[in-house]
């Protein structure tokens, strides 16, 4: 079978369903991502820790930096409504070589959990890793502690493959994390989120 060769440019393609839109980030992001990535809660069991302003506006450089890079490997994405510019939230997707890419830094908004959109969202960012990108395997990993991400990454279609322990400086701490991926295949065999359209 014949895959896709990783994207020379580094234009992202249109990725949304009706729900959600992943898009790249801006500089004008920062008021928005405070929410997200400034949050105590939301981010007790992320490797990165609560972010500060200097922090964030760090990462939205180097988002934008890397998404002008060809060939592009590394999406920082921001995660939009579809109504709507200001970001809810984010995922990352680095490609790693031509067949495998990581999944991380999955972030949104408390106020939209069980919202629908987490799925969206791990969706479209396997659409460009398994459908615009031509890779054949995406893999993550998360705190065992962080129950809602394991379940959220479950939705995604990804299946345990073990255990790690890492230090993450960012964060200060030492997590214990369970390894996971999913392939190109399963995630071809997913329900397809709706479709934009106009409003039911």
């Amino acid at each position: 079978m014949n895959r896709t060769p990783v994207r020379p440019s580094s234009t992202l393609p249109v990725l949304e369903t009706r729900r959600v839109r992943l898009r790249d980030h801006r500089a004008d992001d920062l008021d928005a991502m405070r929410l997200v990535w400034g949050d105590p809660a939301g981010m007790r069991h992320l490797s990165t820790g609560v972010m500060d302003d200097d922090r964030i506006r760090r990462r939205l450089d180097d988002a934008m930096a890397t998404a002008a890079e060809v060939p592009r490997r590394h999406y920082q994405l921001a995660a939009c409504l579809r109504d709507g510019d200001r970001p809810v939230g984010g995922i990352r997707l680095d490609v790693e070589d031509d067949t495998t890419g990581y999944s991380g830094v999955f972030t949104m908004a408390r106020h939209l959990r069980g919202s629908g959109c987490a799925p969206d969202i791990g969706w479209l960012m396997l659409k460009l890793a398994f459908a615009e990108l031509g890779l054949a395997r995406v893999w993550s990993m998360t705190s065992v502690e962080n129950t809602d991400a394991v379940r959220a990454i479950t939705r995604f279609g990804f299946t345990p493959t073990g255990e790690t322990e890492r230090y993450f400086p960012e964060a200060g701490t030492t997590m214990r994390l369970v390894t996971m991926e999913v392939l190109a295949d399963t995630w071809r065999a997913m329900p397809v989120p709706p479709a934009p359209g106009p409003a039911r």
